[in-house]
């Protein structure tokens, strides 16, 4: 029986697919590991500012200072939109990298399935 031809060259393509799948995977666990640490950064940072109003309100208080403008809400409200768009930018370039890996896996799969059966 006449070897396949095209056997190695699809071979080739089978490797490199499968190479473009695991960048994707690496791709996806990196993402969730940076969306944990956004995630976890933001946590901290908010409970720092919730001690920091704690703070303020307790010396507002002893001042007997009635709705004392609060800069520090100004700044955790700056701060959280800040995070927030931060993560949309990031979500936003690994979906476009996402897309780019799976486009070059489509295209790779084209190209094998194009291969003659000799």
């Amino acid at each position: 029986m006449p070897k396949d031809k095209n056997a190695d060259k699809r071979f080739e393509y089978n490797l490199k697919i499968s190479e473009k799948e695991r960048e994707t995977e690496e791709l996806q666990l990196e993402e969730r590991q940076t969306v944990q640490t956004f995630e976890n950064f933001e946590e901290i940072m908010m409970q720092s500012f919730r001690e920091i109003q704690e703070i303020e309100a307790d010396i507002n208080k002893r001042s007997h200072i009635q709705n004392a403008f609060s800069e520090t809400e100004q700044k955790k409200r700056y701060f959280s939109q800040l995070i927030s768009n931060q993560k949309e930018e990031l979500s936003q370039e690994y979906k476009k990298k996402k897309q780019m890996l799976e486009d070059e896996r489509e295209t790779l799969e084209k190209e094998r399935d194009n291969l003659a059966w000799d």
